[in-house]
């Protein structure tokens, strides 16, 4: 049984991998949404809320007026789809080499292996048209890596500490 999940968590990241590497291989056109953003979003409550917004973002002011409510939005979908996605790519990696491993081996890893995809992800869209790879999206996509794992370390500290005392604290009792 154990053969079977380590397989189906291998398979998980793969997936997850090869889906990464597929979208990045598109050119912007096939991924461009910011028609039907406009189509279904545009002029009601949510362009009103954003009229405001502006940020720099890899040395370019974005808002409203310099790319417009579509645009901008894409953007925001864009970017959290970057940071969620590597953000489950360090989980399913970490519960893959869970498998092999103590969480303090796998935790390290996880990110490394994680970061390296990120890095990957975007040397490769610089060789797809009117793509471009961007440090700062791997900033994005390691922030996602970060908070992911950080997650998994918060909820590994209050399970123990809530359910049931570990061999640290045990041996601590003994010492005092």
């Amino acid at each position: 049984m154990r053969t079977v999940k380590i397989a189906i968590d291998l398979i998980l990241v793969c997936l997850l991998l090869a889906g990464i590497c597929y979208a990045s291989s598109q050119p912007y056109e096939k991924q461009d949404i910011r028609k039907p953003i406009e189509q279904h979003l545009g002029g009601g409550l949510l362009e009103q809320q954003l009229d405001g917004l502006s940020f720099q973002y890899a040395g370019k002011e974005l808002n409203m007026q310099t790319v417009g409510f579509a645009a901008l939005v894409e953007f925001f979908i864009r970017k959290g789809t970057h940071f969620l996605t590597f953000a489950l790519l360090a989980l399913l990696v970490y519960r893959f080499l869970r498998n092999l491993c103590t969480p303090a081996v796998a935790i390290p890893w996880s990110g490394l292996i994680s970061l390296f995809a990120a890095v990957l992800d975007e040397w490769h869209q610089t060789h797809t048209p009117h793509r471009t790879g961007m440090l700062v999206d791997v900033l994005l996509d390691a922030a996602g890596i970060f908070t992911a794992l950080l997650g998994i370390v918060l909820l590994a500290v209050l399970f123990r500490s809530s359910h049931s005392p570990t061999r640290w604290h045990h041996r601590r009792e003994q010492r005092f």
